[in-house]
Parts: structure tokens; sequence; C-alpha cells
């Protein structure tokens, strides 16, 4: 993750951050004044149109970089909240009563856009007052799924409510509308339209069945949103309980379906069937309504309901069979994960979401003292116990065609993130814009010191800060992968893999890219260096398992940021991303060693990693693994307590890079012996007890350990020792089960190692 105090990016990212820093901080001091040296109406125009013929990605003559193609900036100066008062109350202004860096409070403008817009991160437009002046209007967090031209067409009329004028990072000015809740669009017959900017020709005599006519033909066009505004316009116009305004209603629910408005499209069908009680296409999309929400019981009593009345329904027959699936996930966290592996896979570039239910298992969200609120077991719990599967509020994959990369700053807070942040932030505004009963339990997560507005709705719609949706995202988000295992991804296990294979192994989609996401009830789930639980995702489920006995009451904790660094570098990356000190068992060990102790340790690391490239380079030289073997035993000594008190985590890289090398050389035995030890140094005691293994000891948990375990059982069998391979299988299955959250793909990740080594599976 990208720090803006300790910025890593290309030159191209310091330059213009910088830039941005300089210019908006100076214009600190222009707070109040009017904007300076306004640009002529037809400059304004042109700057518009050539930045969308300009060629991003190049450097200027003077050497000053120019962004990337593709990426974006999304850079957050001044914080302030949405309008949270009655439109009747507020005053109307122009834009010369605008003055820089304030948001008007009490105020309106009214403005209408005078070119077709561009799209960056914002939706991009010019747009005038009444009088002819012209200003930059910078709209954010629209929905992606809108071309800009349908959001802000040239000729639209808006108003903004309390709008905040600006310096922008280009030197320029700008009104900025951050909140979705502040900007009205207006359609050619609402009376606020100044006379001179009405159309000159009324639509007269426009029926009801003209708007549904017109909505079907967006319909059918895949333009959802565009269908769902003629159906409200012939709603507004229909009588009301007619057939004609039961059919709106329902065409109206079903857009709403396709866009994922839910709460809406429930509230349209119920409307139906508070007018007609057995309507069936009402019946079917109160229950597919209900279904997209999670509630599994109403959509059995509309399905129940439908079907006694229409018995040869056979989507209502088919969606009744999934709904009792539903029900029996919900209560039993018994998944076909194998099966939700392979869809997600296949997923390829595509944005999907796994049919299935959540699963809360023995597990409540309870006070976690000086922590805020925590996730505690309420019954005694063993290790691998599904413990939660929970579905994605809102989830971005790089991976995704649509997939934006963008940097989200915040200059004032002197921090960022690069990435799907900046994307998440715009779709959870979305969400919770227009699923107003979900939004509430977005909202009861902690957002940090941001001081909350009063007000949910005004003039009947939601009030949605899109400054606070994004401190809650950067203080509970995820960033995740879409599956938590690769397929195969050994490299060269006592024997070089051919091209083919090498192409077979790479072909499927792994876990590799990246995204961010946010989980409601995982939200709860505190963080520990050393946690007793690991969280996995498959697509936009998380899963969480037990990572050791744990006993009933005990709080469950998670690791946010698994690596191997020393509790400096960790406490500033937790300050830094959460504004929390780490106070679990491990930090509070290492905190206390002698700072000496700490530096001699990260010394020897360092060197210790140099050797990957080397080992890599020199297989058949054995004496060149000696250095390495002589810092992993300096490392190993700079540890005065027992490994099942402090785990020696930082081994995990030398130990990874030596048992690389060991396995190219073909050395089973040393690499059986090495893997073992390294357990040890996490903190496991492993046994074999009437011939099963047995872990009588859990130690540090992450999935680098993995390959710890199959090293055993590789060598093991490579060195003649089959029963042993055999045995230790079974207990690695557990353990991937833990890391992955499933254990029915173990054999698309590690089953050719096995087969290779001649290891019998299953």
């Amino acid at each position: 993750m990208f720090r803006y105090e300790d910025p890593t990016e290309e030159d191209q990212w310091l330059y213009y951050l910088n830039r941005a820093e300089r210019i908006l901080k100076e214009s600190e001091a222009r707070k109040g004044q009017k904007r300076p040296n306004k640009p002529p109406r037809s400059l304004y125009i042109f700057q518009h149109n050539f930045q969308n013929k300009g060629f991003p990605g190049e450097w200027g003559r003077d050497r000053s970089p120019k962004l990337t193609a593709g990426l974006a900036t999304n850079i957050i100066y001044n914080e302030h909240p949405p309008c949270i008062v009655p439109f009747a109350t507020l005053e109307r202004k122009f834009l010369d009563d605008l003055r820089l860096e304030i948001a008007h409070r009490g105020s309106y403008i009214i403005l209408r856009a005078v070119v077709n817009p561009n799209k960056y991160v914002s939706v991009t437009t010019i747009a005038e007052d009444e009088n002819g002046e012209v200003e930059l209007v910078q709209i954010y967090n629209q929905d992606d799924r809108r071309s800009p031209t349908s959001i802000m067409p040239e000729g639209q009329v808006f108003i903004v409510k309390e709008p905040y004028f600006k310096t922008t990072s280009e030197g320029g000015t700008s009104i900025r509308v951050d909140h979705v809740s502040d900007i009205i669009f207006l359609d050619g017959e609402d009376e606020r339209i100044p006379e001179k900017w009405r159309p000159r020709i009324k639509l007269l005599g426009r029926r009801s069945l003209d708007w549904k006519d017109d909505g079907n033909r967006f319909y059918k066009g895949k333009q959802y949103f565009e269908a769902a505004q003629c159906y409200t316009k012939g709603l507004e116009i229909v009588e009301p309980g007619s057939a004609s305004d039961i059919v709106l209603l329902l065409n109206r629910a079903q857009a709403y379906l396709e866009l994922g408005y839910n709460e809406k499209a429930l509230a349209d069908a119920n409307k139906a069937l508070y007018y007609e009680p057995l309507n069936q296409k009402a019946l079917y999309r109160s229950a597919l309504a209900c279904y997209e929400e999670g509630d599994y019981e109403s959509t059995k009593t509309q399905l129940v309901k439908l079907l006694k009345e229409f018995p040869e329904n056979k989507n209502a027959k088919e969606m009744l069979l999934r709904t009792f699936r539903r029900l029996q996930e919900q209560r039993t966290g018994e998944y076909e994960f194998l099966k939700m592996r392979n869809e997600v896979k296949e997923w390829g570039d595509k944005r999907g979401k796994l049919d299935c239910a959540e699963y809360v298992g023995p597990v409540s969200v309870g006070d976690a003292g000086s922590k805020g609120r925590g996730l505690f077991t309420t019954r005694d719990v063993k290790f691998g116990d599904l413990l939660l599967c929970s579905k994605a509020f809102n989830v971005c994959h790089e991976e995704a065609a649509n997939a934006r990369i963008i940097a989200l700053f915040n200059l004032k807070a002197r921090k960022g993130q690069a990435g799907t942040h900046s994307q998440l932030v715009q779709e959870l505004i979305q969400v919770l814009y227009h699923n107003p009963k979900k939004a509430k339990e977005f909202y009861k997560l902690d957002s940090g010191d941001y001081e909350r507005v009063r007000g949910e709705m005004v003039d009947a719609l939601p009030v949605v800060d899109s400054h606070l949706v994004m401190h809650i995202m950067l203080r509970n988000c995820a960033n995740c992968t879409r599956i938590s295992s690769v397929d195969d991804p050994l490299e060269n296990l006592f024997k070089t893999r051919s091209e083919v294979e090498k192409t077979i192994a790479e072909a499927p989609l792994t876990g590799r890219p990246k995204g961010s996401g946010l989980w409601i009830m995982p939200s709860y789930i505190n963080h520990s260096c050393w946690p007793n639980s690991v969280r996995s995702f498959l697509g936009n489920l998380l899963i969480v398992r037990a990572a050791r006995d744990i006993p009933q009451g005990e709080e469950i904790t998670i690791n946010s940021i698994e690596n191997e660094s020393g509790v400096q570098e960790r406490q500033k990356a937790f300050y830094s991303e959460w504004g929390f000190n780490c106070k679990c068992a491990l930090c509070e060990i290492e905190a206390a060693e002698p700072q000496e102790v700490q530096d001699k340790r990260q010394e020897l690391v360092e060197k210790a990693l140099k050797f990957d490239v080397y080992l890599k380079q020199s297989v058949k030289r054995n004496s060149g693994i000696a250095p390495l073997i002589t810092l992993i035993k300096g490392i190993e000594a700079t540890y005065s307590k027992p490994e099942f008190i402090h785990p020696r985590v930082p081994l995990l890289s030398p130990t990874h890079i030596l048992q690389t090398f060991l396995v190219r050389a073909e050395r089973p035995p040393d690499v059986f012996f090495l893997a073992k030890q390294a357990l040890n140094g996490l903190g496991f005691k492993i046994t074999t007890k009437e011939r099963k293994v047995v872990i009588e000891r859990y130690g540090y948990m992450c999935y680098p350990v993995m390959h710890m375990f199959v090293h055993i059982i590789t060598a093991g069998a490579m060195a003649g020792d089959l029963l042993t391979a055999i045995l230790w299988k079974d207990i690695t299955v557990k353990v991937y089960e833990v890391l992955v959250g499933e254990r029915e793909s173990f054999f698309d990740a590690y089953g050719r190692a096995l087969l290779q080594a001649g290891v019998p599976f299953p």
C-alpha cells in the first residue's frame, strides 16, 4: 500500500503530489476570496475539450512528468459535510457570489452544462449560471455503470446544494461536488428551472403508456437507469392502483433489481401486491429482492405463496430450491466450496458474486475494552472450525475489466492509498444512497475521530457523507484477492517442470491480483500480530477459521497485515493506516527487547535475504549455502524466549530461500529436517501418536507455513519414508483448510507436487 509520507512510486507521482500539495496549501491564503483572473468563456470550453484529447503518460518539455495513462488521482484536501437541511430553506447564489475554499452553508446554485462532460475520476463539465458566467464543475462518486454523457449531457440543468468552491491541483478553480445527495438533476418540466433555460417545446399530452414504452426500449438496451427514470415519469401521472400503475411499478422493480437497488425494487413489488395480493410477477420480484438482500425466510414465504396459486411456475420452483440451499448454508455453514472456487476462477475479467448465504458461527459482537467492539466466541471451538462466512458489502478486484487503479490521497492527513480503494469508496456511496436500510449496519462501523453530521434523510432522500464513507472504509476495509490460494504454487519440487507444465500451472486465475472490499461483521474483528484465527477470500466471500483451539468468551483476532518486519515497523504501519498501537503479546515481547538485539536481528535478516538471487543461480554449489546457514543460526541466537512464546517469524523468508535451494539440489533429508525445524521455530509442537500426526501446540499461522508442511510430505516420500508422508498429509490438508478457507482445492494446489514425489492421493 502506498504511503504518502514515504513515497515509493515512480518520479511522476512524487512530482505530481508535491505540486498538488503546494498549490492546495497556497490556496488556504485565498480562503474567502473571489476567484482570480476569470478566463473567458471560450477559453474554459477550449481547455475542457483539449484535455479530452490529451496524450497522458509522456514527459513535458520542462521534464515535468505527466500522469501515466490509465492512472488517476482523487485528492481530498478540505473535508466538508453534506447539506442536511431542506432545499426550501436554502438561499440562491450565483457564481460571482462564491468564495474560495468555502462550503457555502445555507445556499444553493443552479447551473446548466454548456459542454458534454469528460470523465477522469470525476464527471467534469463546464457550466453556466443564469448570468452567463461559467465555471468548471467536478462531480464525484457517480455510478460508473452510467456513461458521463447520460449523467451530465450538454444542456442539463442541475442544482448544487451548499456548493464547495475550491482551487484545483492544477491551480484553477472549480465547484467540487463530493456528496451525491448535494446535487439535484432537473428534468425539463421542473419549475425550478429558470424560464430562459426551459425547453421551447413542452411535452404535451404525454401518457403513462408512452413512458412505459420508452422505459421498455431503454431496458432492452440494458440502459437500466434511463428505464427506471421513464417508469418513474409514468408513475407520476398514472392513476394509483390502476392496471397501468401496477405494470409500471413492476417494470421499475425489475430495472431496480438489475441496478442492485434491492430495497427500491422490494418497495415497488410490495406496493403492487397491496393492490393485487396474488399478482404473479409481483410475488416473484418481491421474492427476488428479498433473496438478493439475503432475507431467505421472506423469500421462501413469497415463493410458497406464489407456487400455491401458480404451481407450474418453473422459475419460482428453481428459486425455492436455491432458497432451501441458502437456508441450509445459513444454519450449518456447509458450502460447495470447490464448485464456488471454480466459479470464481471462471469470472475472468468479469465482475461477479457468489450465490451463497452468510454463515455466522459460534461468534458474537461484544465489548473489547480500549479496542472498542470485537468478536468473541460463544462456545469452545477447535482448530479449523468455521467461525464466519461473510458476503461483501461491496468489493472491487483489480483484475475486473472495469477496475480503476486510482491513488486516493488526503493531503491534509498526508495519507493515501493506491489501488481500488477510491473505486470502493465510490461504489459504497452508491450502495448506501440507494439502499438506506442496508446502510444502517455500515454506519455502525468505526470512523475514527471524524465528526459525523446528524440527519439520515432530507427532502425524503438519503444524506450520504462521502468523507465519512471514506473514513469508515479506510479503517475497516480489507486488501483482498479473489482466491486466497494459488494453483500449483511450488516451482520445481525435486524435478524441473517442462514448459508445457509451467503453462498449465500458470493458466488458471490465482490470488495474485489484489483488490479491496468491506465486510460488515468481520470488520469487528480486531488485529493481533499472532492471531487465533485466519481470514481467507473466495470471490466476494470472506471466510474465518480458528487457527487454534479457542475457549468460550475469548476474543477472535486476525493479522491485518501479515509481514515479517520488526515491532517498530509494524507499529508505524498500524498507526499510519488505522491510528492504533498494537498491544498484542508478540508486540509487547519484541518491544521489551533491547534495541541492539532488534537491530542485530534486522541486520542479519537483510543479509540473509540477499542470498535469494545467488542461490537460484548456484544449485550445484553446495558450499554456497554455508553463509546462509550461519546467518539463520545467528538470527535464531537473537531470541531469548522459547519459540512457543516468541515465534521466529523473521526466519520465514530466509528459511524459504534455503529450502528452495535444497529442493532444487534434490536433498530430501535436509529439506525434511529444515521444514520440521522451521515449524518448531514458529511455535508448533507436532508429534506422531498411534499412527497419526497430531498438532499438540499451534504456532504462528500464515500461508508460507503450507510450504513447510508440503515439503515434509514430499521430502519424506522422496527419501523412502512413505508412511510418514501419508500421515503428514492429513494434517497438512487441515492446515490448508484453515489458511485457505476450504480443503476441496488442496489437490488443485499441491496434487502434482505430491504425485511427483510418489505420495498416494487421496
